[in-house]
């Protein structure tokens, strides 16, 4: 009717074409990003293996300075200085040994004696002169130590005591620190052997591969180069030290040419975190050389007048602290010989 509004659901939909538009357009999206995802993206990698080579190279150029520093200090110099030492003070050389064995023997005994005395009460003067005739006459003490080793009660006290590490006596002996830090001394090798570092996963992986390719059943020539890394393989190993098993790794690396411009870029990485570690542990070891006599021996004609005299100053200060610790133990022994435990007269 003429006037009368139109009823908008009776009409009909003229939309209905707009929203197949944008179906279609959805569609067509999704062909669109489900035929990217399958789309196939290239990396040349050409440059970031340029840029690892450059970055290798330069790190081995800097181990490379620091390993012919340590090399010359190790086969070089310190060589050359023992024998120098041994040609120029002979006298004292051989002092100083005998002081020090002496000093160490004695220093021995006494801290057992001492250690034995707190441990169980007994007096000084009689166990000194029990361990004088144990060491006289060894064999007259085999039975009572079998007895005593199958005592559960004196094996439990020997494992809780250890002369090696009991704190009073380190802390009474007026003579302890000279011997503490000493690599000579027997206390110090027996700390040593005991706290050796459990070596990490790190070190494990390079040492494998490292005996695979110096082991001597491995085949190959036997150079004396090889031999050398061998052995300190081995050291470096028992130490536990990482980055010393790295260093030795890129030596051999270095030798044989492992690595080279087309290697790929994981691999170079690793080379180059090794060859870091590796700097770390020369220049580590170059700090403290350079703080020895012997560093740069060889190198230093002009100046040996200087190092004679600082040498021969340092040989009497050392032979005078060991020959006043020797007194301080023979007069404390000579305390204990005083008066000696007299046996019963039988009548």
């Amino acid at each position: 009717m003429p006037g009368q509004k139109k009823n908008p659901s009776s009409s009909p939909r003229l939309r209905r074409p707009a929203a197949s538009a944008s179906v279609a357009k959805s569609a067509a999206t999704r062909d669109a990003k489900s035929s990217r995802s399958r789309a196939l993206l290239l990396i040349d990698n050409r440059p970031l293996q340029r840029a690892a080579w450059a970055e290798f190279h330069t790190a081995r150029k800097r181990h490379e300075k620091a390993a012919r520093d340590l090399h010359r200090h190790e086969e070089i110099d310190r060589p050359a200085y023992d024998a120098w030492l041994h040609r120029t003070f002979p006298v004292w050389v051989t002092t100083l040994r005998d002081l020090y064995a002496e000093v160490s023997t004695k220093s021995h005994q006494v801290r057992t004696v001492i250690f034995l005395a707190e441990t169980t009460g007994r007096s000084l003067k009689k166990l000194w002169h029990e361990q004088k005739e144990r060491a006289a006459n060894p064999d007259a003490f085999n039975d009572e130590d079998d007895s005593d080793s199958n005592d559960p009660d004196s094996q439990k006290s020997s494992a809780d005591h250890d002369p090696h590490d009991s704190s009073r006596d380190s802390d009474e002996d007026p003579f302890d620190d000279f011997f503490h830090d000493d690599p000579r001394s027997s206390r110090q090798s027996h700390r040593s052997a005991s706290s050796a570092p459990a070596p990490g996963p790190s070190a494990k992986d390079i040492y494998r591969r490292l005996v695979q390719h110096l082991h001597p059943d491995r085949g190959g020539v036997w150079t004396p180069a090889r031999q050398r890394l061998w052995h300190e393989v081995q050291q470096a190993w028992a130490a536990a030290d990482a980055d010393w098993l790295a260093r030795l790794e890129v030596e051999w690396e270095t030798a044989n040419e492992v690595l080279g411009p087309d290697s790929p870029v994981s691999r170079l990485r690793r080379a180059i975190t090794e060859l870091i570690a590796a700097r770390r542990d020369t220049e580590r070891k170059l700090r403290k050389y350079r703080h020895s006599p012997h560093w740069r021996f060889t190198l230093s004609e002009k100046t040996r007048h200087l190092l004679h005299a600082r040498t021969y100053a340092n040989f009497r200060h050392d032979v005078e602290i060991l020959q006043q610790q020797l007194n301080h133990l023979n007069r404390t022994i000579a305390a204990w010989e005083k008066d000696a435990p007299r046996k019963s007269r039988s009548r």
